[in-house]
């Protein structure tokens, strides 16, 4: 794993944002991007920060091979949308760091609670997202919910129940 970084996206390469997440949906998924994705796709840096957020990539030597991208629903809540991992660089552990990455984000911005939309085909997602301390749950209040979407999940800080985002708090 010493090849593979996380960091904050660079303006240079929003482009692989959108060339990373939009073949995995039709390919994986079937299904085609909405109207709201494609607009995010044309500009993620800016959409991500303007709600609060931000857009980070994973590099394997240094090649962009996996995105996610966090924002702010209010409230203290977040949620984390599009992650993916390109499929030359799946198995590696590339989709927990990025989560991670996110969790460390919410807790530098002092937030609650961590939420992310999810379809149940992606069953080793879900898994990993419930290791990680995620549990199913409604959705917030602020959470725009797609009409894709099938499973909302929330990890929160600080509770006996949910995990405690300080164990990442860290890289």
């Amino acid at each position: 794993m010493s090849d593979i970084s996380i960091s904050a996206m660079r303006p240079s390469e929003t482009v692989r944002f959108g060339e990373i997440w939009i073949p995995w949906l039709r390919d994986s998924m079937g299904r085609a991007p909405e109207q709201e994705d494609l607009r995010i796709m044309a500009s993620p840096l800016t959409y991500y920060r303007e709600q609060g957020g931000e857009v980070f990539v994973a590099r394997l030597k240094n090649e962009v091979v996996g995105v996610v991208a966090v924002k702010s629903i209010g409230g203290g809540n977040y949620e984390f949308a599009k992650l993916v991992v390109h499929e030359v660089a799946r198995g590696l552990g590339i989709g927990r760091l990025l989560v991670q990455r996110c969790l460390i984000f919410v807790s530098e911005c002092a937030g609650k609670a961590l939420y992310l939309q999810s379809f149940y085909a992606l069953d080793t997602a879900i898994q990993l997202y419930k290791r990680m301390g995620f549990v199913q749950v409604d959705a917030p209040d602020g959470m725009h919910v797609l009409a894709r979407t099938e499973i909302v999940m929330k990890a929160q800080r600080n509770t006996s129940s949910a995990m405690n985002f300080s164990k990442y708090s860290s890289e």
